[in-house]
């Protein structure tokens, strides 16, 4: 069975069944307290050889974090109505809440089997932009015209209003992490059945790279290692798994793995997790570095705004929507590329 990304890169499946841990044996733990230079020998093993591995002593408060996934736990609690009324589709940045069965991360399997809030950068959630406004006291901005605006410069976030408290609390995560994410909520599920609807169809990730917190003690994550098998990936208490994504292995063609991963939750337990998505403006130009290209080239440059919104849209939007903004995206990016 072979699995091609969105980035065009195919890799073969040779068993649907689940490893503990085999052939790279295991997702690599770094402890980011050890001697800079071991760390980034570390890294550097890393990205190059798995594209996955897990951070210790990062110095983020675990009361930070256990406090966004109690308030998501609540939001995701709230009945539909209100969950709707923060739907991605009320908005131009493709954030906001996803239903369950809303996306297909995998077209070849059935819609993903989890519900989701994300949220992108805003200036009101940066403790270091000008000026530096008070969250809980500043209100929710409401232009009758942001359906109108472009999701390359000014798409706003979208944020639940009978739970105020989910843009306090992923602002003060925020403020650890920066740039775009997502909470998500996987039900639980029976294993029974030979094609089981997965928590999020196999993929590759679209930014940079990615910082994951699984909540809770409840193993669903699985990454795809170079024989083709299946390695789950153990949620551990006080840790960040962490992954290189697409636009991070185009940059470096290809030195940086971004390796195919997936979520099945049959452990019959809700689950929690929380990825940021760490990338470059909207406005830089993605394309392979100068120092990657002893065998050419691999890919053409694109602008980093334009590739978020295509691997975000192409899940999410009909094909007739899709092309529509797919032209108004081109036609509005600025800089030109240069090549």
């Amino acid at each position: 069975m072979v699995f091609t990304s969105f980035a065009g890169r195919s890799y073969n499946v040779v068993s649907d069944q689940v490893k503990q841990s085999d052939s790279f044996d295991e997702i690599p733990m770094i402890d980011l307290s050890q001697p800079q230079a071991q760390v980034v020998d570390s890294l550097r093993d890393a990205c190059t050889r798995v594209g996955f591995f897990s951070i210790s002593n990062h110095s983020i408060p675990q009361s930070v974090i256990d406090q966004v996934f109690s308030t998501a736990a609540e939001f995701f609690s709230l009945d539909d109505a209100a969950k709707q009324q923060a739907h991605f589709k009320n908005g131009t940045a493709l954030c906001g809440y996803e239903g369950f069965q809303n996306v297909y991360t995998d077209e070849t399997k059935k819609p993903d089997l989890n519900e989701a809030f994300s949220w992108r950068y805003g200036p009101d959630m940066d403790q270091f932009s000008e000026p530096n406004k008070n969250i809980e006291e500043s209100k929710q901005e409401s232009n009758p015209d942001d359906k109108k605006e472009d999701f390359l410069t000014s798409g706003q976030n979208i944020w639940p209003n009978a739970k105020p408290e989910m843009r306090r609390d992923i602002s003060q995560y925020y403020s650890h992490l920066g740039s775009m994410g997502k909470i998500l909520h996987y039900p639980p599920q029976r294993a029974k059945g030979p094609d089981p609807p997965f928590g999020i169809g196999a993929h590759t990730d679209i930014e940079c790279f990615t910082i994951l917190c699984q909540g809770g003690d409840v193993p669903a994550l699985q990454v795809l290692n170079p024989n083709g098998e299946w390695i789950l990936v153990p949620p551990i208490r006080g840790t960040f798994v962490v992954n290189i994504g697409d636009m991070l292995a185009r940059w470096s063609n290809d030195t940086f793995r971004s390796t195919i991963h997936r979520v099945l939750n049959i452990t019959g337990q809700e689950r929690y997790s929380l990825p940021v998505f760490i990338g470059p403006s909207y406005q830089t130009i993605i394309q392979p570095l100068e120092t990657c290209l002893a065998d050419g080239a691999k890919y053409d440059p694109i602008p980093a705004g334009l590739y978020v919104w295509k691997r975000l849209a192409i899940s999410r939007l009909d094909k007739d929507e899709y092309e529509k903004q797919l032209v108004k995206m081109e036609n509005h990016l600025t800089p030109a590329i240069n090549v």
